[in-house]
């Protein structure tokens, strides 16, 4: 949750990329062009969350043998109603089967369970990566009417969702452990000082790097690419990928 909302300072301060919210420019030069990437690392971050769950353990013997079941378990239970939930509410608003929306859907739900993954149970479970699948599509459509340009979607799984994560957790252990309300005041509490404090210190950072204009590359470096001219090479051959788009669209037409 710290994480994104420095970073949603900081895309505030930077501004949308050139033409992001053009009417003009065509939707597609800015989805993902890579699914197959995005897929493969969406998996990889999910198998690496039950090292990081349930290796906060500490141990795999004794009592922490069935407190490591219990993590993974809610682990898995919230990435998928997660996914599940952001893959179906797309397909009903926008009338697409998205896989870059599922895998945002499945780290959505990683990130609420994670701080109440070890009070959690299954039921509680799959109900905070549904309500994590609901967030993300509507934090993330907010910030597009908001015309704030997060590429990845960076804000709608770590920051709304560390949040809801945060919350989730005092519910857990009111709910499901049965402790004082006073865990969730201070669940609350603190994620309210988290979020003061990382907007106001990151303010005092983005603020003056971009008084200085030390932010932003020039228009001309951001229409030519930052690989070409900071690291000596494209880092993608769009133009070949589009124009192989363009001959099968072609051949599908004379067919």
């Amino acid at each position: 949750m710290l994480g994104a909302f420095c970073g949603l300072v900081g895309a505030i301060f930077l501004g949308p990329r050139i033409g992001r919210f053009d009417p003009d420019t065509p939707a597609e030069e800015f989805k993902p062009h890579n699914v197959g990437m995005v897929t493969l690392g969406t998996l990889i971050l999910w198998f690496g969350w039950y090292g990081f769950n349930g290796g906060s353990a500490l141990g795999a013997t004794g009592d922490n043998s069935i407190a490591i079941q219990v993590v993974c378990m809610n682990t898995t239970l919230s990435a998928a109603a997660g996914g599940l939930t952001t893959f179906l509410l797309i397909m009903f608003i926008d009338k697409i089967e998205c896989v870059a929306s599922l895998s945002n859907g499945l780290l959505a739900g990683l990130v609420a369970i994670t701080a109440g993954c070890d009070s959690s149970n299954e039921w509680f479970s799959l109900l905070i990566g549904v309500v994590a699948g609901l967030i993300f599509v509507g934090s993330s459509k907010l910030l597009k009417m908001l015309k704030v340009d997060d590429p990845l979607d960076a804000f709608s799984v770590h920051g709304a969702n560390g949040l809801w994560g945060v919350i989730a957790s005092g519910l857990t252990r009111v709910i499901v452990g049965g402790a004082e309300m006073k865990v969730l005041s201070g669940c609350l509490i603190g994620a309210g000082v988290i979020i003061g404090w990382t907007i106001v210190t990151s303010v005092l950072i983005f603020m003056p790097l971009s008084c200085l204009r030390l932010l932003r590359v020039s228009p001309d470096i951001e229409t030519k690419g930052l690989d070409e001219v900071f690291h000596g090479g494209l880092g993608y051959n769009l133009n070949s990928h589009r124009a192989s788009r363009q001959s099968i669209s072609r051949q599908e037409l004379n067919k």
